[in-house]
């Protein structure tokens, strides 16, 4: 009887332990590299934003509960806060310099494949491929900014900035395409 009473205290310390680890991302770091090269990337911009799931099934939302930005130093380091928090759902991750690829940990650009191998880890190694002519522009505008909350647009004033800037190259293309 007193085995059984041990076993389900155990059992029950492993569920609230999982449960309150679950969401709980520590700082980590990384470094951003031309795909090609291996060479690090200076001031390449690393967005993370975490939400919470509100509402009431078949009426949920999403809110930011936060983000952050940073940017690579000269050998292509960052080095991100976490949060604590079983509450929050996986983080989004977008790095991205002018003259590349935006990387993201979902998805791959181009043609939106999902993305299987990123853990949010220390020493993460993001490896951005230059851009290629033949790319969207607005295809990827839409990616790069794809999940990120509207308004937690103005407290990351970086990527806003080159958000803003691939918007402006999209609507080129589209005013190309017009004519």
């Amino acid at each position: 009887m007193r085995n059984n009473h041990l076993r389900i205290k155990y059992a029950s310390f492993l569920i609230v332990l999982c449960f309150l680890t679950t969401g709980c991302y520590a700082t980590i770091t990384g470094a951003v590299v031309n795909a090609e090269t291996g060479e690090p990337i200076e001031g390449a911009v690393v967005l993370v934003e975490w939400t919470k799931t509100k509402g009431l099934p078949g009426m949920v939302y999403h809110e930011v509960y936060k983000i952050i930005e940073v940017e690579t130093d000269k050998d292509g380091k960052f080095t991100l806060s976490g949060t604590f928090s079983p509450f929050v759902n996986h983080p989004d991750v977008v790095v991205y310099k002018a003259g590349y690829v935006a990387w993201r940990n979902d998805f791959i650009f181009p043609g939106w494949k999902k993305r299987t191998e990123f853990k949010y880890q220390n020493n993460q190694i993001v490896k951005l491929e230059k851009w290629k002519e033949g790319y969207s522009y607005e295809e990827h505008h839409s990616f790069m900014t794809y999940g990120i909350m509207g308004d937690s647009l103005d407290k990351t004033p970086k990527f806003s900035k080159a958000a803003s800037e691939e918007s402006k190259k999209a609507q080129q293309e589209v005013n190309k395409k017009k004519r």
